[in-house]
């Protein structure tokens, strides 16, 4: 069995590496957005903001889930 800390750093990495590439996606995927809904009168940042955190933390959950299944 892995340890407490263990565990949290295996969190805390896939913490990151979801954050970087829904960072890295976010601009593309907003500017789809705006054009693809011309009436969306936000700020692109606050959309790229709610998608990375969606993303963030369904794929935290997702994790915690299984993690939480498996024992």
């Amino acid at each position: 069995m892995a340890s407490r800390a263990g565990i949290i750093g295996i969190f805390a990495a896939v913490g990151f590496v979801v954050g970087f590439f829904a960072f890295l996606a976010s601009p593309v995927i907003g500017k789809a957005l705006v054009e693809w809904i011309p009436t969306l009168m936000v700020d692109p940042s606050i959309v790229f903001a709610a998608m990375t955190g969606a993303v963030g933390a369904a794929i935290s959950t997702i994790t915690v889930t299984a993690w939480a299944r498996r024992a």
